[in-house]
């Protein structure tokens, strides 16, 4: 199946546009970065009693939790449900290249909205590319396997009820991790707490093992995401 650029880039802005355009979507982008913001304010104590670092953890795993998950599953289930998708598989749009228009335009979102965090949370610019690279990591294979979810959605109910266990097992573990053992032991398989690790490793001072670690693990929720995207994306087509 060929891909259009110039398709891919006309889609690409639509979907900007309707992201911008809808509330309920743009709400995803606003909401971690006003909680860094209302924390900010109040002050949030912790263990180490260090708020940059509490801030910075936060809205990086709730950003890219509320956007990766929700946005691409959201807007693709927003589509069937519409037939607006119909009406651009009739406008020779491949499906790939809507696929792909979804991807970019979510990957981009939660890498603007993580960077806003970043600068929000006051944390040290040193951190950045380590923050960059663990974050565009650690969000695409999220990405990708939100996709799966709108593509076995028939609505945005039907979504909804898929997403929320997802977001759960991938936020709550890495943020509780010090809860317990079994928390702790998920937070090391799920993607964010695998980079949340790689973040911490690639700051400083880095450990090679724990990286290859992170790495491995994060590899595997990305190619785990590709085949299941291929497998109902050739199974259940765009339109079911």
């Amino acid at each position: 199946m060929s891909i259009s650029m110039r398709k891919l880039k006309t889609l690409y802005k639509r979907d900007i546009v309707d992201y911008l355009r809808t509330p309920s979507i743009a709400v995803c982008s606003l909401m971690p970065l006003l909680f860094i913001i209302f924390y900010k304010n109040i002050g949030v104590p912790n263990a180490a009693g260090n708020e940059t670092e509490f801030l910075l953890n936060f809205g990086m795993m709730l950003n890219s939790t509320m956007c990766a998950i929700m946005i691409p599953s959201t807007t693709i289930s927003e589509e069937k449900e519409k037939f607006t998708l119909r009406t651009l598989m009739l406008s020779n749009v491949n499906a790939m290249e809507f696929f792909l228009s979804k991807i970019l335009m979510t990957t981009t979102i939660t890498f603007l909205g993580n960077l806003v965090a970043f600068i929000l949370a006051g944390a040290d610019t040193v951190q950045l590319p380590a923050y960059i690279i663990s974050t565009l990591f650690g969000n695409s294979c999220v990405i990708v396997l939100s996709a799966v979810i709108g593509i076995l959605s028939r609505d945005q109910m039907s979504c909804s009820v898929i997403q929320i266990p997802v977001m759960l097992l991938f936020l709550m573990p890495p943020m509780f991790a010090e809860a317990s053992k079994v928390l702790e032991m998920l937070a090391k398989v799920v993607p964010y707490g695998a980079m949340l690790q790689l973040f911490y490793q690639l700051r400083g001072p880095m450990k090679a093992a724990k990286i290859a670690s992170a790495c491995g693990v994060l590899t595997v929720w990305l190619v785990v995401s590709v085949v299941l995207f291929a497998y109902f994306y050739k199974k259940k087509g765009t339109d079911n």
